[in-house]
């Protein structure tokens, strides 16, 4: 397993850490009897749900880069291929 492999299956693993710990807020901001504290839990975890589609977006635009990367050197590996035969 590469480096390159490693760490996008990390990056896989984050919007769902971000989530559960956003969950996780929220529901205690709903179970806590204290109104400054009810209002901070519920912000943070608002604010953690609102980071997992940003960084979920991020993954993905970084995975179809590196695809697009790909394809390209493939295509141009086969174009110089197709030259020295044809």
């Amino acid at each position: 397993m590469t480096v390159r492999r490693t760490v996008g299956g990390a990056l896989i693993v984050v919007p769902s850490l971000l989530s559960g710990v956003g969950i996780a807020f929220i529901l205690a901001a709903i179970l806590v009897n204290h109104q400054i504290i009810q209002d901070a839990f519920m912000i943070v975890g608002a604010v953690m749900l609102w980071f997992d589609f940003f960084v979920t977006m991020a993954i993905i635009r970084y995975s179809l880069r590196s695809l697009d990367r790909r394809i390209g050197v493939l295509e141009s590996r086969g174009e110089g291929e197709a030259d020295e035969t044809g």
